[in-house]
């Protein structure tokens, strides 16, 4: 479904229509607001779980217009994860069947036509209030609940919209899960700013369905889409601009997306900062940068680790005071804990790494190793647990050295039931430390030394 000018339901999708007007639209989100605070007046979260239909959409400016926080989960989580997710927070839980109800009642109401009803904000509700919650990895290898404003939320896709500005007559096609940062900032807060045009969907099987009867002009990918689109297409002739986030393109891909006539706007950022910290520009776009800070941050260097401080930042971590004291200090300054230097050429940014040991897989998943390493070497008879990307970096392995030639997968099967998709492993390893190397590896507290093991791991399959 096409949302503004039009808003496009995919072939798939149950909705009623193929397009809404922006008037529609509104008259829409509000008759669900309205049973948001009069059939549930608790002001409990909302949780829901996000496939990324039209209903979704629908959902999340309904919390918006009621005045509701909005705790979406992204459903290739897997079940058990949503159940993890659910458990964390006491919410009102916004099943399919009461979503679809709900969404279908508010679009027959608005549809009848009449005077439009406006609802309201509560006054209690301040710019600075606490609007979504998206949930992120952390240090502990359990996910957190990022904590964003209102306000937070508005600067941040402001500030993406002047770094790369858009039109009504742009149609942006959104194939990212609205339940993580860059699309929900990038795809639907850039759209609802601009007034063009927005078409939803998931995956490269909703690209191809959406780019057999659409012509987008905008669309954000992470770099293991952006190569599936690449090598197997389509890609329309209007597509003029694509996003890249979650992790770095690589220079192949870039110049193959420019022979095409496509401009690749690279970016950086992380859940807790809005997302969006930096944004090429059609302007300055070249491989290998990530722009420079959007408007709205102070940024500084110490030793190359960067920390940023600004309005676009989280509240904090849902329920979490001591994580959110650990991650952002007294005066307003969060570590990022990547490295990073800025170019002496074009000013923009550069990613090193991270400070940290957090994994980055090409699909943007980021896997924070060392709590999850922690829970498996908990496990009777390991000895050592390394949580390494594969060879490709699109997911992770798990090496294992036990006591015995036997690997526990039992008990590793129990740890990893309740993580998300991409933290369970693609494969279980047998890890084997040779006496004469392990004060290579370790360190004097037993700590892994990780660039030594993961050098280890390469020379013993040829690759890590």
């Amino acid at each position: 479904m096409l949302l503004g000018q039009q808003f496009l339901t995919p072939t798939d999708s149950p909705a009623p229509l193929e397009s809404v007007t922006w008037r529609q639209l509104a008259r829409w989100v509000r008759q669900v607001a309205v049973e948001f605070r009069t059939h549930d007046p608790n002001v409990a979260p909302i949780m829901h779980v996000v496939r990324n239909t039209p209903e979704d959409v629908i959902v999340a400016l309904a919390c918006l217009a009621a005045g509701r926080v909005e705790i979406p989960v992204d459903v290739d989580g897997g079940p058990d994860y949503l159940a993890s997710c659910r458990r964390k927070v006491d919410c009102h839980w916004l099943d399919d069947s009461e979503k679809h109800q709900l969404v279908r009642r508010g679009y027959l109401a608005a549809m009848r036509g009449g005077r439009d009803q406006p609802v309201a904000v509560p006054n209690t509700v301040q710019p600075g209030d606490d609007a979504l919650v998206l949930w992120t990895s952390g240090t502990s290898g359990e996910p957190k609940g990022v904590a964003l404003s209102h306000e937070g939320q508005l600067l941040n896709a402001a500030a993406k919209l002047r770094a790369v500005p858009q039109s009504r007559s742009d149609l942006r096609l959104t194939v990212l899960s609205i339940a993580h940062g860059y699309a929900r900032t990038c795809d639907l807060g850039t759209w609802l700013l601009s007034g063009c045009s927005l078409a939803i969907a998931r995956g490269f099987e909703g690209w191809q369905r959406a780019c057999d009867r659409l012509s987008p002009t905008l669309c954000n990918l992470v770099p293991s889409l952006a190569g599936r689109v690449m090598d197997c297409g389509p890609i329309p002739a209007s597509l003029r601009l694509v996003g890249c986030g979650g992790a770095a393109m690589t220079t192949d891909q870039f110049w193959r997306w420019r022979e095409r006539g496509v401009t690749v706007i690279q970016g950086y950022g992380l859940s807790e900062a809005g997302p969006v910290i930096a944004s090429q520009t059609p302007e300055d776009s070249i491989p290998g940068h990530a722009g420079r800070p959007v408007d709205g941050w102070q940024i500084r260097l110490d030793e190359g680790r960067l920390f940023v401080r600004g309005k676009h930042l989280m509240r904090g971590y849902w329920q979490d005071p001591e994580s959110t004291r650990r991650r952002i200090d007294a005066a307003g300054w969060l570590d990022t804990a990547d490295r990073v230097r800025i170019c002496p050429t074009s000013g923009q940014l550069q990613i090193l790494g991270r400070c940290d040991d957090r994994i980055v897989l090409s699909n943007g998943h980021k896997i924070d190793p060392s709590g999850l390493e922690h829970q498996l070497a908990a496990i009777g008879g390991v000895r050592t647990a390394v949580v390494a990307a594969d060879a490709e970096g699109r997911s992770v392995e798990y090496w294992i050295e036990t006591a015995d030639d036997a690997l526990p997968m039992e008990e590793i099967e129990a740890i990893t039931r309740c993580l998300p998709r991409w933290e369970r492993p693609k494969q279980v390893r047998r890890l084997i430390v040779p006496y004469a190397a392990r004060d290579r590896l370790f360190n004097r507290k037993g700590a892994i030394r990780r660039s030594e093991m993961l050098r280890h791991l390469e020379r013993s399959t040829g690759s890590c």
